[in-house]
């Protein structure tokens, strides 16, 4: 295939990676089998036996209504958290209209820029580990591309520069001659041009990201589509979640250890716990976190991986206390995640970690981190005491709070599912106003457990609710409630907090992952991106509370399995890479810059001063033992000079050898005569100096013997005298070893005789220029 063909390849591959790229980073894969599919149609179409293009007023009228289309989608149903997304599916079907048409220069330069501004939309969607791979792809493809494109509109100009001048007009005329390639392997340099262009790119890339670190957080686990909830998120929007990931990618581990050291799978799935949801705003149909405006107290992890408590005080710890162990894999987050109440934590490096005493959140707050993935251990309890829940929150119980809830319609709701409740839930006599807190906290409990109970026999889990059409003016809660019966976690949590509200019980939601998948082998839990889970907690004391799950249980282990296939048994090789680079390459922001500049200065400061006295230590023991007394200084100085002497003269060799291997163009060679010309050839390189410091500097297209003879023409005498250190040239480059001359004078003695006849022809030649 000629550079010419490899163009149209090579622009062809550039959008389809761009595309490719972009579905990836919206995890939208109906547009990526659509556009990949159109994509090689139109390869087939343009490029084919017929090659068939779309005419010009019909490619425009496909991008004018890909423009219309998605403008509608956007403003009829899309949010402005989404434009980045409508504006790049807009690009995609814009760039596939593209492929279609007729390839002109314009069109060729609208789809290079189309294609990159695909990918730039993708980068401010995604930081997966497959899109990093495909935008280090696009660029080796876009680089390649470009360089092709410059032949390919060097090649055209040139054909149309042959046309003849005088062809209009029916009269005949030659054609000028295409310039010949320089050189008998143009493919292979050309191919080596791109690698290197490539990796000088890269590598200036490489060294941008280092020097210039972003400063936004990304605490998420990458891209999303539209409609879609990835992971784990510090707030609920109900709005948005039609549909929740059922990705198998695996984020942590976890590790349950007994008072015994033994690890083992518990009877219940482990919730961990990483945001409390506080507040339910209605008009924006959410659940916003709830943090201390006072009181977050801070500690530092210990070095040497000791535990540190979390508790303000000292605290005495009644029953067994259990540790948990948790190793990060491909979540790049500040958040802690544990199960309620941690007694105390200790970390795989120093960290500073933040607990908000009204929540018990856990976050990492360090400055001086080196990444965002890391393994930490918690010291719990299953069942708490009072004193530890006291110490941990310091007082702060938030009483009264998580009462309310804004929407009246959802009181009536919450009434009618409590008269509802069957006997058998044995509810004890509601509270009234002389009932105890006890009291209070034992009815909410059994209350909450029912309605949970209830939700879950009654109420239908489903991870899409996308056949679940949205009633204009209805809150979704209260559709969830009374209309379809039927959501994902988040649902079943906000439905069970609203009512549980509604009646008067305090009550919260909690986001963080549900550890359910058991690794038997390994003896911990597996984490995926599909564990993301929301449940409720019910307070059962000052500082107490109590997490109760609606959501059905059997529908998460349903689905777990479900989605259980035997690539997970080979899922870990790309994890091990995902992990790579999330830990080195999306963690990596100016507060792991600041921290690596600063221990990087540290170390080679302590690192040349340990050095430097290991030396001098060295050179006193030397003047010691040979007896130099106060003259060692001199000695050692002495010899410091030559040796930077030494080194000196041979960088000055090595930088000549350079310079007369380019002039002299012997890279061919073998190394002996290599070795042979640079030391026998040197003479020409000297007389070319002298040459072009008269002001006589020899055109690269000419050869010695040419140049001499144009010399001559115009200057005779210094024509003759560098007609003869060309003829040497050629003997000596051509003839072999030219050691002995003929006059029995050596090789080089006859070089210098040339060389001071060419100074002496230069000089005759400027003394007339002078006189004038």
């Amino acid at each position: 295939m000629t550079l010419l063909r490899q163009y149209r390849l090579a622009s062809f591959l550039q959008a389809l990676v761009a595309m490719v790229a972009f579905s990836i980073a919206e995890l939208d894969f109906g547009m990526l089998f659509t556009s990949v599919v159109l994509a090689m149609l139109s390869w087939y179409a343009t490029e084919g036996p017929r090659g068939r293009t779309l005419p010009d007023w019909a490619a425009n009228l496909l991008v004018i209504a890909a423009i219309g289309w998605e403008a509608f989608r956007f403003l009829a149903t899309g949010e402005l958290a989404d434009a980045m997304g409508a504006l790049g599916r807009t690009m995609v079907w814009i760039l596939l209209a593209k492929l279609f048409a007729r390839r002109t220069a314009s069109e060729e330069r609208q789809r290079f820029a189309l294609s990159t501004m695909l990918v730039i939309a993708g980068c401010l969607q995604s930081v997966q580990f497959a899109f990093g791979l495909l935008i280090i792809v696009f660029a080796c493809v876009s680089i390649w591309s470009a360089m092709l494109w410059r032949l390919a509109r060097s090649a055209e100009e040139a054909r149309r520069s042959r046309e003849p001048a005088d062809a209009a007009k029916g009269g005949e005329a030659f054609a000028p001659p295409l310039e010949i390639v320089v050189g008998r392997r143009a493919v292979p340099q050309f191919r080596g041009l791109v690698a290197a262009s490539v990796l000088a790119v890269l590598g200036v890339g490489i060294g941008v990201f280092i020097l210039f670190p972003r400063f936004a957080d990304i605490g998420g686990t990458g891209g999303r589509g539209p409609g879609a909830t990835t992971g784990f998120n510090e707030e609920i929007r109900l709005r948005r979640g039609d549909r929740i990931t059922e990705s198998r990618r695996e984020l942590f581990t976890v590790r349950w250890i007994d008072p015994d050291g033994s690890s083992r799978r518990m009877l219940r799935p482990i919730l961990l716990r990483g945001a409390v949801l506080a507040w339910y705003d209605p008009s924006g149909e959410r659940w916003v976190p709830m943090r201390a405006e006072v009181g977050i107290r801070t500690v530092r992890t210990p070095e040497d991986g000791a535990f540190a408590s979390l508790a303000r005080g000292a605290v005495e710890t009644t029953g067994s206390v259990s540790t948990v162990d948790i190793q990060m894999r491909s979540y790049a987050t500040d958040t802690i995640f544990s199960v309620y109440a941690p007694i105390a934590i200790a970390t795989s490096e120093p960290r500073s970690v933040a607990i908000d005493p009204a929540t018990l959140v856990l976050r990492d707050v360090s400055r001086d981190r080196t990444g965002r993935y890391w393994s930490y251990s918690l010291r719990v309890q299953p069942q708490p005491s009072a004193e530890v829940l006291a110490a941990l929150s310091s007082g702060n119980s938030t009483r009264g709070a998580y009462v309310t809830f804004p929407i009246e319609e959802i009181r009536p709701i919450a009434e009618e599912i409590l008269a509802s409740l069957p006997a058998s839930a044995s509810l004890p006599p509601r509270p009234v106003p002389s009932s105890t807190d006890a009291e209070r906290a034992l009815w909410g409990r059994e209350v909450a457990r029912a309605v949970a109970a209830y939700m879950r026999a009654n109420f239908e889990y489903t991870t899409d609710l996308s056949r679940f059409p949205r009633v204009e003016g209805e809150d979704p809660i209260l559709s969830f409630l009374t209309r379809y019966r039927a959501g994902h976690c988040e649902y079943f949590a906000s439905g069970l907090c609203a009512v549980l509200r509604s009646l008067g019980i305090p009550s919260r939601i909690v986001t963080g992952f549900i550890a359910m998948e058991y690794d038997e082998s390994a003896g911990n839990y597996i984490v995926r991106e599909s564990n993301a889970h929301a449940w409720v907690e019910v307070r059962t004391g000052p500082n107490a509370w109590m997490p109760v799950d609606a959501t059905p249980e059997e529908s998460l282990a349903e689905l777990q399995e479900r989605n259980r296939s035997f690539m997970d048994g080979f899922r870990w090789m790309y994890g091990s890479l995902e992990f790579l680079w999330n830990s080195r390459v999306v963690s990596y922001d100016a507060s792991v810059q600041s921290t690596y500049a600063s221990r990087l200065q540290s170390g080679w400061r302590d690192a040349v001063g340990e050095r430097l006295e290991q030396a001098l230590a060295r050179m006193r023991a030397i003047a010691l033992d040979l007896s130099l007394g106060r003259a060692g200084g001199a000695w050692f100085a002495t010899i410091a000079i030559a040796i930077s002497t030494a080194l000196l003269a041979v960088l000055i060799v090595a930088l000549r050898r350079r310079r007369l291997r380019a002039r002299l163009r012997v890279g061919g060679a073998t190394r002996a005569e290599r070795r042979r010309l640079l030391r026998e050839a040197a003479f020409y390189v000297e007389a070319l100096d002298l040459l072009a410091r008269a002001g006589f500097a020899k055109p690269a297209h000419l050869t010695p013997q040419a140049w001499a003879a144009e010399l001559a023409a115009r200057h005779p005498a210094l024509g003759t005298a560098f007609g003869a250190v060309a003829e040497r040239l050629y003997r000596v480059r051509y003839g072999g070893s030219e050691e002995v001359s003929g006059e029995g004078r050596s090789g080089a003695d006859s070089h210098q005789s040339l060389l001071l006849e060419l100074r002496s022809a230069i000089r005759q030649n400027l003394q007339p220029r002078r006189a004038d």
